[in-house]
């Protein structure tokens, strides 16, 4: 139910890379970071907003059950099957109990392009 939130738009452009950033919160003192170079979808930031909001009754966050890895995969496992980004980092972070952060990406199998990767690193 949750992936029904999502709602895309065409790219502007498919032929060319570039990336998307949306900030937001999950769960309560959890930020995401959320970076992506789409491919033939866009997320409409409106929509992830109402998505986000389905993770109100998610299984916790710190050492409760699955937590800040299991946000962050079912929040990548989302994204690759309503967007199929040709690019995917989900970045989670809580400062409860103690600093932790989580970082999970993917892409499609035959997209590389190591100059926009490279420029990413910097950010």
């Amino acid at each position: 139910m949750r992936r029904e939130r999502l709602s895309t738009r065409p790219s502007p452009d498919a032929r060319h890379d570039f990336l998307v950033e949306l900030n937001g919160q999950p769960l309560p003192g959890v930020r995401l970071t959320l970076r992506l170079v789409p491919d033939l979808l866009v997320p409409e930031p409106a929509s992830v907003v109402a998505y986000l909001a389905e993770f109100a009754g998610f299984g916790g966050t710190g050492g409760s059950a699955g937590g800040l890895e299991a946000l962050a995969v079912a929040i990548l496992d989302d994204l690759n099957n309503e967007l199929v980004p040709r690019w995917v980092e989900v970045a989670v972070e809580s400062d409860v109990p103690l600093p932790h952060r989580v970082v999970i990406e993917d892409r499609q199998p035959t997209w590389d392009n190591p100059r926009l990767l490279g420029r990413l690193r910097l950010l």
